[in-house]
């Protein structure tokens, strides 16, 4: 399932505008800026005459470009701001700083950085110490109780932090007061003792919230503003983001920030460190991928455990998607192995000390607050944590790769891939040559969920290569405007390229996932599967890119995003995977790869990769979205240019008010088709009509790894000689391996000797020791340090052209 993270580009403030710092995440580390807030059910600010608050001098932080706001109680007292007006969500003004959100509740996800954030404001205010007083005496319910973390947090960094229920009778004593959204007015003496505070020198920090439900109390928030001369209030809306935010739309996330405000500065937080290595006590092992563990100041988290997924016990079968198991078709099946992940895991991992550390590419936390991690630890009692639980749980068959875009990802999905070819464990009765063929039928209609418009380098593109059109009823916003029908799929067949203006297998449009209609009945599956074969002669399976930062965007899709369009090809016949290191993951053994828009720019190097594939013969599918930001369309577009094709994804959203799924104009349906295109028939695998090359091997050799023996008898560091890889020529041809080279996990890098060739049908064996090379055993020269990990690891095979021939895992 697909969860959103907050993605942004830097921004250029300019002379004329408000001091602000956009910045992606690497520079923010960088900046010493704190990382983006989330706010969770939030209000805005609006001027003192209820119009749209515009006056930066006094604005801190707006909301993203992509967030709106709405009247969520329904009561028709909120002002709507006006599309391309930035919506403030925190004001500071003579001594009142005003939050549109509780911000720092106990429930907040602290690896953004609201408690660093709000810390800040009060170290401007009142110079990093002093008293605050919460007020709890006017029937608040974000009293002081609900924000203990944030409590102990202030008090660790100088603050006295006490609650009260006679706010104005101590604050003789107080350097500042806190005041969330009150159910009883303050009384016109209270607002009077207030001003006199702040007339004093002393700081009010004022936290409301959003309308929704008409749980805000903006009417009693205002009379406070408006007795201390401010000139903003408080909105009586909601404020939503549906692309940035915290996992759903009532929790924005954005670092549109004014630096003009000393509030930003990167610190300390409760968050955990992403770069650290925490060691930690597993307390209880909940299934195979979850456990709780204890920290060393006896603080205590449930860990999500990074990168893998096994399956769900009989209890939460509902919760089960057998499309995401390949061959397996079976909830009992799959709830009995969810049982023995569970005994698995807990044989593993409990009771034991282990370390945890995160990735780079992910999250610190899911969208549940669970913490994503790694695990290693000591699975021999050797007394060292070497044993990687994550992917030794991948090998041992009891589960499977997630397809988000985490760094390990190639190399479990290697781990799986064997432990699948092996039917080990759970995929003991995966068999997806006999996977139930669904929806396999002739194309009568399609649909195109969010999708823009396919157009060329120079403009419109030509009708002979357009498959399919939008209906006659399809509108266009922005991009180049096509004057008769809008193209929504076209191909390259020079360079095996196609391109496709809407995600159309995303699973979020499958009734079986929530959504309000059955859309089971449209050949979207159908059409793309043809597609690829018309591009290709090739054959093999269907790899899907994750490594762009695809899984993290509402608009592009991860294999785990697409998990009914990988039971429909299994059900004719093809495997769908996904990689995330295109250029080092070996695609000889893929007819098609497709790439969905992207948020991160492809290398040089993945470029390359691509244009070898598709030169070979591999067809390459690029897959737009309407929705996606022009960032990535850019990315998309310099892929295509990259890869030798004039195809481009416009930069609009074709809708159509007439046509569409579940009287949605943003997902239109089409039978406007072009049958001349061999696409439109149920799929039968009979196609291949582009330059698609050969994929015979016409007496070439094929390297594979036929044993791996990491444990050498006795202590391997005296014994190095017998740990060895053995390979095997299994292709009808001699194969020259000069310049090809074997890394393990950790890049420990072993060579091939100069002018080396095995024969076909020969094996050569690879001694980690010293020794003199011959023909049918070879030696790395390592001394003293062995080179495979007991307890599990990846034997790597790169030729010479520095691409991944092959990788085995253990």
């Amino acid at each position: 399932m697909r969860r959103r993270t907050f993605l942004s580009a830097l921004a250029t403030a300019t002379a004329s505008a408000p001091i602000t710092a956009h910045l992606s995440s690497e520079v923010r580390a960088a900046s010493g800026q704190i990382s983006p807030l989330e706010f969770h059910s939030s209000s805005s600010f609006l001027n003192t005459s209820g119009g749209e608050l515009t006056d930066s001098s006094v604005i801190a932080v707006w909301a993203e470009d992509t967030a709106t706001n709405n009247d969520g109680d329904g009561n028709g007292d909120a002002t709507i701001y006006s599309s391309g007006t930035p919506i403030p969500v925190v004001t500071s003004e003579s001594n009142v700083v005003a939050f549109g959100s509780p911000l720092v509740e106990d429930s907040t996800n602290w690896q953004n950085g609201n408690e660093e954030f709000v810390l800040n404001t009060w170290d401007d205010e009142l110079g990093g110490s002093g008293t605050v007083l919460w007020d709890n005496g006017h029937g608040q319910y974000y009293s002081l109780g609900k924000f203990s973390n944030f409590e102990s947090y202030a008090e660790e960094n100088g603050y006295t932090v006490t609650g009260t229920s006679n706010l104005t009778g101590n604050l003789g004593s107080a350097d500042a007061v806190v005041i969330t959204s009150p159910t009883q007015s303050f009384t016109n003496s209270e607002l009077s003792d207030l001003s006199s505070f702040v007339a004093s020198g002393g700081t009010v920090f004022l936290h409301g919230q959003s309308d929704y439900s008409d749980y805000d109390e903006t009417a009693k928030m205002n009379d406070i503003a408006s007795y201390l001369g401010l000139s903003f209030r408080f909105n009586d809306d909601e404020v939503l983001d549906t692309t940035n935010n915290g996992g759903a739309d009532f929790a924005p996330l954005t670092d549109e920030f004014n630096t003009s405000f000393d509030y930003f500065a990167d610190r300390t937080g409760l968050g955990l460190e992403k770069d650290k290595t925490y060691t930690v006590d597993v307390t209880e092992v909940t299934d195979g991928d979850t456990a709780t563990v204890e920290f060393s100041d006896g603080s205590t988290e449930s860990i999500r455990i990074l990168g893998i997924d096994t399956p769900e016990k009989p209890a939460s079968s509902s919760a089960e998607r057998v499309q995401e198991w390949e061959g397996i078709e079976s909830l009992d099946y799959l709830g009995t192995w969810g049982e023995n992940a569970t005994t698995y895991a807990q044989g593993e991992l409990s009771g034991k000390t282990v370390e945890l550390s995160f990735d780079s590419e992910e999250p610190v936390r899911d969208a549940f607050g669970r913490v994503l991690g790694y695990i290693h630890y000591d699975a021999d009692g050797s007394g060292t944590r070497d044993d990687f639980y994550n992917r030794n749980a991948v090998r041992d068959g009891f589960a499977r790769v997630y397809g988000s875009g985490f760094g390990y990802h190639d190399s479990f999905w290697s781990a799986e891939d064997t432990a699948r070819s092996n039917g080990t464990n759970v995929w003991g009765e995966s068999d997806p040559e006999n996977t139930t063929e669904i929806r396999n039928r002739a194309v009568d209609d399609l649909f195109f969920p969010t999708t823009a418009s396919v157009v060329t380098s120079t403009g419109a593109v030509a009708d002979s290569r357009v498959p399919v059109y939008a209906e006659s009823t399809a509108t266009q916003n922005g991009g180049y405007s096509y004057n008769g029908d809008i193209p929504l799929a076209a191909v390259d067949e020079s360079a095996n390229v196609a391109m496709l203006g809407s995600p159309l297998i995303d699973e979020t449009y499958e009734s079986g996932e929530g959504f309000a209609v059955d859309t089971a009945g449209y050949e979207n599956f159908v059409f793309l599967t043809n597609l690829i074969d018309y591009l290709t002669d090739a054959t093999g399976d269907v790899l899907i890119d994750g490594g762009h930062g695809q899984f993290a965007a509402g608009y592009a899709l991860s294999n785990d995003d697409a998990a009914y369009y990988q039971r429909f090809l299994e059900g004719v016949g093809i495997s769908f995977e996904q990689s995330n290191s295109l250029d080092t993951f070996d695609l000889s053994r893929w007819r098609a790869v497709v790439v969905t828009t992207p948020t991160d720019s492809f290398t040089q190097a993945e470029i390359d990769a691509l244009c070898s594939f598709a030169a070979d013969g591999g067809a390459v599918v690029l897959v737009g979205a309407g929705t996606a930001p022009s960032g990535a369309r850019t990315n998309l577009n310099d892929l295509a240019s990259g890869l030798g094709s004039d195809l481009r994804l416009n930069g609009d959203q074709v809708t159509d008010s007439s046509n569409n799924v579940n009287s949605d104009s943003a997902i239109p349906t089409t039978t406007v088709f072009d049958t001349s295109f061999p696409l439109f028939e149920a799929y039968d695998g009979s196609l291949g009509g582009g330059d698609g090359g050969d994929d015979g091997d016409g007496g070439s050799g094929e390297l594979i790894v036929a044993e791996i023996h990491e444990d050498a008898a006795g202590h391997d560091g005296s014994n190095l000689n017998d740990e060895y890889v053995v390979f095997e020529n299994t292709g009808s041809g001699d194969l020259d391996l000069t310049g090809w080279y074997v890394q393990d996990e950790v890049e420990k890098t072993y060579t091939f000797p100069s002018g080396f060739t095995l024969g076909a049908g020969e094996q050569v064996t690879l001694h980690t020791g010293t020794g003199t090379d011959t023909q049918t055993d070879l030696y790395w020269g390592r001394t003293g340090n062995a080179v495979w990990n007991n307890g599990g690891d990846t034997v790597f095979v790169y030729d010479d052209s520095d691409s991944q021939y092959l990788s085995e895992s253990y």
